[in-house]
Parts: structure tokens; C-alpha cells; sequence
């Protein structure tokens, strides 16, 4: 299995250099399959499917990832902070193109950055949660993926995600937010390299549910 998952990570770098016409959306449907594979290899069974994908990540992935790192983008999607209480909140920052690295962090600094936000809340925005919402569920159930998402990168830069702002018509702006795909694809490589020969025990409470 591990050799196989492998391969679709191979597939995904040599359709990306190819003159096929491959889109976003292909590659990281692949990519995000390959995860949710691996995640499925640790912990078989149905109807847990977020919580070890989750797990999986949160686990798995090396702290140079960020896995845990909450999305400020996340965060303004799901409606716990408002546009005023984030750096595009300051004046003369309104519209500039963030990276993750600059706006973002771990879940104990944006605790103290925004207080009144649960745990909870915190969990669900974060980047392995986002992975798997925006764009595990989205590719899987409608090949796009879902919330305020773009595949077009915002920064030129290296950067795992990041951030633009979009007008909407009532004059307001929504933060657009993109993972980068060669972030994506370190972090299915990394999943895929750490697989273990048998299946794990499912942990009690799962990441996702601590509160």
C-alpha cells in the first residue's frame, strides 16, 4: 500500500510538469485521496472519517508542517472573529496578500490572541481540519473545493497557505484562502512515509474532540 500511495504522489508531480490538461483540482483530489487513504490504513472502519483524517495529520506530520497551526481565514469563515480583530483589521492592511507564517499560528498563541474563541472553534479551524473540509470533502463530493478557497495561490512566495482579500457585493471583503500545493504534497508524502504495518488503536477522545 505504501508503495502504491507513493506512486499517486509521483503521478500528481509528473501531471503538474506534463502538457496534459491538468487541472488544481485533479492534483489535489489525488493528493487529498492518498491522505484520507493513509488515515483509513491506521484506523479502518466508517463513520469516523474527519476525526482519524484529522488524527492522521495532527500525529503524523512533523511540526515544521504546521498541521496544528490555526487558519486566520478559517476563523473569519466560520464567524468567531471579526474582520477588525485580525491584521487586515489595521489600517493601510486592508487588502494586502497574507502568508500563514505572518497571520496564523498555534492554537495556544491564538488563544491569547482571541480569547473569547473556544478550543473548539480553534480545532476546527485549523490546517488539518481545513485540509480535510475545504478540500478532502469538497473534491470528494463536488471535484471543487468548498468555503472561501481559491487554487490560485495568492503569494508568488514559499508558503504553506495564504490569504487575499475579495470584494463581495455588498461592498464587504472576504479572505480568500489557498494551500499551496507543494505544501500539499510534502505534507501526503509525509503521511504516506509514516505509515505503520498495522492498524493503531482508535485514541480516546480523538484530537478533534478535545476540548
Amino acid at each position: 500500500m505504501q508503495s502504491f500511495l507513493q506512486g499517486r504522489i509521483d503521478l500528481v508531480k509528473a501531471l503538474r510538469e506534463s502538457s496534459l490538461p491538468v487541472t488544481h483540482q485533479d492534483l489535489e483530489l489525488i493528493l487529498t485521496a492518498v491522505i484520507s487513504a493513509c488515515a483509513a490504513c491506521r484506523w479502518p472502519g466508517e463513520g469516523f472519517d474527519r476525526k482519524r483524517f484529522v488524527e492522521s495529520l495532527i500525529r503524523f506530520g512533523s511540526p515544521e508542517l504546521h498541521l496544528d497551526y490555526v487558519s486566520t481565514g478559517a476563523l473569519l469563515e466560520l464567524g468567531v472573529v471579526s474582520d477588525s480583530e485580525t491584521p487586515w483589521g489595521v489600517f493601510g492592511q486592508e487588502i494586502r496578500i497574507f502568508t500563514g507564517d505572518e497571520i496564523d499560528g498555534a492554537i495556544s498563541d491564538m488563544a491569547q490572541r482571541y480569547p473569547k474563541v473556544s478550543t473548539r472553534d480553534l480545532k476546527r479551524a485549523s490546517y488539518a481540519n481545513r485540509i480535510y473540509e475545504w478540500l478532502r470533502c469538497g473534491y470528494a463530493h463536488n471535484y471543487w473545493a468548498a468555503g472561501n478557497t481559491t487554487h490560485v495561490a495568492p503569494s508568488d512566495g514559499p508558503a504553506q497557505i495564504s490569504y487575499i482579500g475579495r470584494r463581495e457585493p455588498d461592498a464587504t471583503r472576504a479572505r480568500i484562502a489557498s494551500f499551496h500545493l507543494d505544501y500539499l504534497i510534502a505534507v501526503a508524502e509525509e503521511q504516506v512515509a509514516t505509515l505503520p504495518k498495522s492498524k493503531l488503536e482508535k485514541p480516546d477522545p480523538w484530537w478533534i474532540d478535545q476540548t
